[in-house]
């Protein structure tokens, strides 16, 4: 086994290998990793959406009142709303993009053998 670093740390080391030196196959191309992604952004959601529910104030009298203070008093608290927004157009657009591929490799014509 080929390993890049020289370290005696086995965490550095097996982190090392899997990221670098991880074996695939040769048609395995950066179209078949927008599930991932669309994976990875719902989480970024989910995280962004429960710190941003820990402000927000759902009244009818007071609800732009804590959408203004999380913008302008919680520390971040722009970035959080910012990266809500966008990962929503996100995902959909990933998720678009993942069943573009399969439609165009035709992946729901074969059957896994049982």
């Amino acid at each position: 086994m080929l390993f890049v670093n020289k370290t005696n740390i086995p965490l550095i080391t097996t982190f090392a290998n899997h990221l670098l030196k991880y074996p695939t196959p040769l048609n395995l191309t950066y179209a078949w990793s927008f599930g991932s992604l669309a994976g990875l952004f719902f989480t970024l959601q989910l995280i962004t959406g429960i710190l941003l529910v820990m402000h927000y104030t759902p009244h009818i009298n007071l609800a732009f009142e804590s959408v203004e203070h999380i913008m302008s008093d919680v520390n971040g608290g722009y970035i959080f709303r910012y990266a809500h927004a966008n990962g929503a157009s996100a995902i959909f657009i990933f998720m678009y993009l993942h069943i573009a591929r399969n439609l165009y490799y035709q992946s729901y014509l074969t059957r896994p053998v049982l």
